[in-house]
């Protein structure tokens, strides 16, 4: 076997060890090794397919008790009468489980090895290349990036997030493409609903602000994950404006709406690229990851195009809404800034679902109204009138059609 990589787990992370041999497409199994245990990854063309640990807790019998899928006791007595057996033909025979559950357990187990090392900080790695796996195993088929966003959200640990993020003054972008994603990642509605906030202006602190919690923690969180899978990244800090100096253009992908006390010509609108039908990837990612995490619009059973329009001295303004995700508020790093003196720096969001369009008050100072009632949450519908401020913008559906 030829060892190609090796160092210490204090200075390199599980998940980025992934990612770099992911990027390659390499071939082989990656050892970590510290006094208490011993776990192999086995690699092919760059995926995780199959893991093994000397960890005690990670054995099958022990992993199929922890989730409760067998008693300790029927696992036991089961063994005891057929001794020397192997576990999963023992538990076929004894009608514990079936041949699909016992291939789907054996996914798990190997997501589970994989997880566990992703907590380990110290010990020491080394990856031999062009070693396959066992010829005989169960493999895991999933795609690489799904598995390490769910390794950290196993992880699960608030003060590492945020010590990722000491400067949170650091704006944050995305380093893939957006409709590649939509295809391809499995993730919660609120890993989604950040990722469609990063922009390359935004910092951290406004990303939190943005995401309407009171708690940074989470959204540091999710952060933390979506950095750890390379979706996101950190750009370099730049230079604010002097004081009460006006920006010479509005940052790139900011629309602004004509100041309200001083009419002023409709801006120019520009947007990004528009719908797509979700791709259905049938792999065992279903079997491991969080519950709650799922393809962009996964349950999406039609797609709603509409738009905003705003009159203004019998002009109107009119604002599509093809993308996923827009904020509204004072601030110039807003996807539409309204110039009104009553309305907070981040103001609300209007995100796509599954069923259309919501409208989401971001703990405004003066709130948000539709139809004259005031929301922090509301779903809206074609002809609903929008007060923000003194900006009124009335929505508008053009027309839905099916996925």
């Amino acid at each position: 076997m030829l060892k190609i990589l090796e160092g210490s787990l204090d200075r390199f992370e599980v998940p980025d060890l992934l990612s770099f041999l992911g990027t390659g497409g390499r071939t082989g199994v990656l050892v970590f090794e510290r006094p208490d245990r011993e776990s192999k990854v086995f690699l092919r063309e760059g995926r995780p397919v199959f893991a093994t640990s000397t960890g005690e807790e990670l054995r099958f019998g022990s992993m199929l008790v922890r989730l409760g899928k067998v008693r300790a006791e029927v696992l036991e007595r089961a063994l005891k009468r057929q001794p020397g057996g192997r576990i999963g033909q023992v538990l076929l025979s004894e009608k514990i489980l079936t041949e699909q559950e016992l291939a789907a357990f054996l996914k798990v187990q190997v997501s589970e090895v994989i997880f566990d090392a992703f907590g380990w900080n110290e010990g020491a790695f080394s990856f031999f290349d062009d070693v396959p796996p066992p010829a005989t195993v169960v493999t895991l088929e999933m795609d690489l990036l799904n598995l390490i966003i769910e390794g950290m959200r196993r992880l699960d640990d608030p003060a590492r997030a945020e010590a990722a993020f000491p400067d949170r003054d650091r704006a944050v972008e995305a380093l893939v493409n957006s409709e590649r994603l939509k295809r391809s990642a499995v993730l919660t509605d609120e890993e989604w609903r950040l990722f469609f906030l990063l922009d390359g202006r935004r910092s951290v602190s406004e990303i939190c602000r943005l995401m309407g919690t009171s708690d940074d923690r989470p959204t540091l969180q999710i952060l933390s994950r979506l950095r750890a899978a390379r979706f996101v990244g950190l750009v370099a800090p730049r230079g604010a404006p002097p004081p009460g100096a006006a920006p010479k253009s509005q940052p790139a992908g900011t629309q602004k709406l004509p100041d309200l006390k001083q009419p002023e010509r409709p801006p120019t609108v520009e947007f990004s690229s528009g719908m797509f039908a979700p791709l259905r990837v049938e792999d065992d990612t279903n079997k491991i990851v969080d519950k709650n995490a799922a393809r962009y619009l996964a349950k999406a059973t039609r797609v709603t195009v509409s738009r905003l329009i705003l009159t203004t001295g019998g002009v109107e303004t009119s604002f599509p809404l093809i993308r996923d995700s827009y904020t509204l508020g004072r601030h110039r790093n807003n996807d539409i800034a309204i110039a009104d003196a009553k309305v907070s720096s981040f103001h609300a969001r209007i995100d796509r679902t599954s069923d259309g369009f919501v409208l989401v008050d971001l703990k405004s100072r003066n709130g948000c109204w539709v139809n004259g009632r005031r929301v922090e949450n509301a779903p809206l519908t074609t002809g609903d009138e929008i007060r923000v401020g003194s900006a009124i913008l009335v929505y508008k559906v053009e027309y839905t059609s099916s996925v």
